[in-house]
C-alpha cells in the first residue's frame, strides 16, 4: 500500500505539494514547530509537513481541518470549470483543442486537489483526543456547553477521522472516483 500510496502522491502532484504548503502555513499561523518541510517527498508523510501537535483543542481544530477546506475549495472550483465544460457542454478536441486541454488540465487540478483533502492521522488523534476526551468543567453550564458543541461538530470529526484513515490506507482515490461519477452524473 506504501508504493501505491507514493506513486498516487506523485503523479497528483500539485495538490501534494499545495496540501504541504497549506499545512505548512497552518503550522505558521498557529505558531506550531515544523520539523521538516518536504512537500513532495517518497514516504508517507508525502503531502505534508512533521510538526509539533496543537495543545489546545481549537488549535487542532484548525489543524485538522483548514488546510482541507482550502483543498477541498479549490479542488471543487478545478473540477467544476472541468467537468462542467467538457461533459455538460460537450467541448471536444475537435470544437476546440486548447480549450478542451485547459478543461482536462483543469479536471487533472481539481482531482490532485481532491486526493489531498485529509490531514495526517497525528492530527486527527490529537483533534479526537483534546475534544473528546473527559475534562473536568467548572460549572454546569461550561458542561452544558462543551456537550452541545462535541455533538455539533461530531460529524465533522468523523469525516475527518475517516479519511485520514482512507488518505492512509490509500484508499482516498476511491472518493476522488466517486466525486468525479456524482459530478458527471449529477451534470
Amino acid at each position: 500500500m506504501r508504493l501505491i500510496y507514493i506513486i498516487t502522491k506523485f503523479i497528483l502532484f500539485p495538490g501534494t505539494y499545495l496540501r504541504g504548503f497549506f499545512e505548512h502555513l497552518t503550522c505558521k499561523l498557529l505558531h506550531l514547530e515544523v520539523e521538516s518541510t518536504g512537500y513532495l517527498r517518497a514516504d508517507e508523510i508525502s503531502g505534508h509537513v512533521e510538526h509539533l501537535l496543537a495543545s489546545a483543542t481549537p488549535s487542532a481544530w484548525v489543524m485538522a481541518t483548514l488546510p482541507g477546506f482550502f483543498m477541498f475549495n479549490i479542488g471543487v472550483s478545478f473540477m467544476y470549470f472541468g467537468v462542467l465544460n467538457v461533459f455538460y457542454m460537450g467541448i471536444t478536441p475537435y470544437d476546440s483543442l486548447p480549450l478542451f486541454i485547459i478543461y482536462c488540465v483543469s479536471m487533472y487540478l481539481g482531482a490532485s486537489c481532491i486526493n489531498s483533502l485529509f490531514p495526517m492521522t497525528e492530527d486527527v488523534l490529537q483533534l479526537w483526543s483534546l475534544t473528546y476526551s473527559k475534562r473536568e468543567h467548572k460549572n454546569a453550564l461550561t458542561a452544558i456547553l462543551s456537550i452541545i458543541v462535541k455533538v455539533i461538530l461530531f460529524p465533522w470529526a468523523l469525516i475527518t477521522r475517516i479519511g485520514a484513515f482512507l488518505e492512509k490506507n490509500c484508499i482516498n482515490f476511491l472518493i476522488l472516483v466517486a466525486y468525479f461519477v456524482i459530478h458527471i452524473v449529477t451534470m
